[in-house]
């Protein structure tokens, strides 16, 4: 079984450039997601599920990297 080198890769840039963009436009996020008109108060929970999706894919692709599993249950 081959080892997931690029999606491991790719994963981890788009990890790195969301809490870059974080880091750079923290002043404007900060703006919109305090704001209760609208949709405004939807925007934490969209880029919350956004870093954990993109955060998760590369944990995972990083385990499988590294070679750890989950334990398999016999029977």
């Amino acid at each position: 079984m081959r080892k997931p080198y690029l999606k491991l890769c790719v994963s981890g840039m788009a990890s790195c450039a969301l809490y870059i963009l974080l880091y750079v436009y923290e002043r404007e996020i900060m703006t919109a997601f305090t704001r209760t008109d609208g949709w405004y108060p939807l925007l934490p929970v969209i880029a919350a599920l956004a870093f954990s999706f993109v955060h998760g894919a590369f944990a995972s692709y990083f385990w499988d990297v590294l070679g750890i599993t989950a334990r398999r249950e016999r029977g």
